[in-house]
C-alpha cells in the first residue's frame, strides 16, 4: 500500500465489483458513460511495464471479460484506455496507480458529441520524415 493513493485504501477495494487475485474491478466515480469501469492491480504500480507477468495475464483477461459484458448488456462498442502521466498529482480525475478505464461507446454517445468532433482535427497525416524519425527512436 503507498500512502495517500485513493486505489490502495482499503474502502476504494471495499467497493470492487469484481476481485481477482491481482486486481480489482470498480465503478467509476467520477464517470464519463454509463457503465465506466476501472480495473486497478491490486500492487501499487505506475507503468504497464510494472506488472509481474501473471498480474499482466489476469488484468488483460478481466479486460476482455468485461469488455465483452458491456457489449452483450450496455452498448455497441468500447473504448479501453490507460495514461501514464506522472506529472499530475492525484485528483479527483487522475490517480498515479496504474489502472485500465474501460468506457461503454456506442455512434452517436455523449463523448462522440461534446469530445470526439474536437479529436477529430488532431489527427494528421504521417509524414516520411516522421516516420523514418519514429523508427529510429522506437524499432527494436
Amino acid at each position: 500500500m503507498t500512502e495517500g493513493c485513493p486505489f490502495c485504501d482499503q474502502s476504494t477495494k471495499n467497493r470492487a465489483l469484481k476481485e481477482s487475485k491481482f486486481a480489482f474491478v470498480i465503478l467509476s466515480n467520477p464517470r464519463i458513460a454509463f457503465g465506466h469501469l476501472l480495473v486497478i492491480p491490486k500492487r501499487h504500480v505506475h507503468k504497464v511495464r510494472d506488472l509481474k507477468g501473471e498480474e499482466a495475464s489476469e488484468i488483460f483477461s478481466l479486460l476482455a471479460e468485461l469488455q465483452e459484458k458491456i457489449l452483450n448488456k450496455i452498448s455497441k462498442g468500447t473504448e479501453i484506455r490507460q495514461n501514464y502521466k506522472p506529472y499530475l498529482p492525484d485528483s479527483q480525475t487522475h490517480v498515479n496507480h496504474l489502472h485500465f478505464h474501460i468506457v461503454p461507446r456506442d455512434e452517436d454517445d455523449e463523448i462522440a458529441r461534446k469530445v470526439d468532433t474536437h479529436r477529430k482535427p488532431l489527427y494528421q497525416k504521417l509524414s516520411s520524415e516522421e516516420k523514418e524519425r519514429l523508427f529510429k527512436l522506437l524499432k527494436d
